[in-house]
Order: C-alpha cells, then structure tokens, then sequence
C-alpha cells in the first residue's frame, strides 16, 4: 500500500503511514496583520523636547512660587510658620510637580529608544535609571513637603515631628543630587552619540555631575545648613542639569540632527 505525503505548506491532508486516513495538518501562519496606525503611534521625539524643555521651565517655576521658603538651618519657628501659613502655595507646587514629572518621563519615554539605538546604549542605561530615581526621589521631597504643612497647620503643631519632618526633606533632597549627576552623564553621553545633544556636553556634563555628588557627600552637613558654601556649587551642577534638558530639547523639537550620529 502506497501512502502519499503531500507539503503541509499547501494546507492539503497528509496520508498516514498507516494507511488509516488523512492527517490535518494546521496551516502555517501568514504575515502578522498591522494594526491601525493609530493604534502604533507612540511618543515622538518632538514631544520629547518639549517635555525637556518643559520640565526645565517648571522647576523655575516651581522655585519662583516658593518664594521666602525656609532653608536648612533656619529657626524651626520659621519653618512651621512659613508652611502653616502657605497652603495655597502647597498646592500651587504640587500643581506644578504634576506637570514637571509629566513633562520628564515623556521626555525619556519619547528619547529612549534612540538613545538606546546610538552606540552607548550602557550610559543610556545609566542615565534611564539615574533619571527614573530623581522622579522617586523628587516625589519624596513633595511628599515631605506636604507632610509638614500638615503638621504646622494643626491646632498645636508637634515641634518634634515637624524637625524629624524637615531633616527628611533637606536628606533626601542632598542625595537625589547624586541621581541627577548620573542621569545628567548617561543621558548627556547617549544623546551625543544619537546626535541629539551638543557635544561641548561631553566635558560639562561630567563637571556638573561631580559638583552634584559633592553636594551629596556633604549633605549631612548641608541638611543641617553648616554648609551653604557646597550648596551653592552644588546649584551649578543642577542648572548644569537644566541646561542639558533645554539644549536636548530645543534640538528634538527643531529635528536637529536627525540622521547623523555623533561618535
């Protein structure tokens, strides 16, 4: 008895070797259908820049709405005073911390993948991970913040619990410093080599990233205001930050440098 064996491929049956009927075989899977185009639209670099730049813009926002607020070393009367009596501003930053970490993760959702593409694909990493930890830690700084006008506004504010409150704030505070040093490197050496940041960023990012881990090292005492001198040197590291992101995102909106890659 002969058996005939036909290619599955044309989705006819195969003979068994048995000679006991045909064998369906399952059809072989034809190319993947696309979705809609609107359904694979993803963030854009455009939209990248302007979270950049947005982000940028609300932190001096942010510190302009602040006003006359306390600064580590001041009387704890002053502290509990300034955030019993500034509810309104509270919610004005917690306004702005909404837009700001917003506007920061779609920079780095819509900038990732062609960092990620370029030929530093490990500092992009870094600089993933370093920008993802300033989020958690600058959420930290809020929610200190938010805890001590709820404290100085009670009936009889707890002395104690506000200076534990205030200590958290100005720690966590001095080392997300360290955080935005590593993102400020890994994402200024990615965008470099995708072509999407200056190059002169290839010195400066490093010095504006040490700067920051010095305000880091030395955050016991600017936590405790004995050190304004490194706080202020740690301040140019950060505008070091904010000037990455405007100049990354001014060249992402612009479309600067689209098909070159810096090596």
């Amino acid at each position: 008895m002969t058996d005939t064996i036909t290619n599955d491929r044309t989705h006819t049956p195969t003979t068994s070797p048995h000679g006991d009927g045909p064998i369906a075989h399952p059809p072989t899977a034809g190319p993947a259908s696309h979705p809609p185009a609107d359904v694979t639209r993803d963030l854009g670099e455009r939209v990248a820049g302007v979270g950049a730049v947005g982000f940028a813009a609300l932190v001096v926002v942010q510190n302009v709405v602040r006003g006359s607020a306390p600064l580590p070393g001041d009387e704890m009367s002053e502290v509990v005073s300034y955030f019993g009596d500034h509810r309104a501003t509270m919610v004005a930053l917690l306004l702005t911390f909404v837009a700001s970490l917003c506007c920061l993760v779609s920079f780095l959702g819509g900038v990732a993948r062609r960092l990620l593409h370029s030929q530093r694909r490990g500092f992009a990493t870094l600089g993933l991970v370093g920008a993802a930890t300033v989020i958690a830690m600058f959420s930290g700084v809020v929610a200190s913040e938010q805890a001590l006008s709820v404290v100085a506004r009670t009936s009889d504010p707890d002395r104690g619990a506000a200076s534990a409150l205030w200590a958290l704030h100005n720690s966590i505070f001095t080392v997300n410093l360290l955080f935005i040093g590593l993102a400020l490197v890994g994402l200024s050496r990615a965008g470099i080599a995708a072509g999407v940041t200056p190059r002169w960023f290839g010195p400066l990012a490093p010095i504006g990233a040490a700067l920051l881990a010095g305000g880091t090292v030395a955050g016991p005492f600017i936590a405790a205001g004995d050190a304004p001198g490194v706080f202020a040197v740690s301040v140019i590291g950060f505008m070091t930050w904010l000037l990455f992101l405007v100049s990354t995102g001014v060249r992402l909106i612009c479309g600067v440098a689209l098909s070159g890659v810096a090596k």
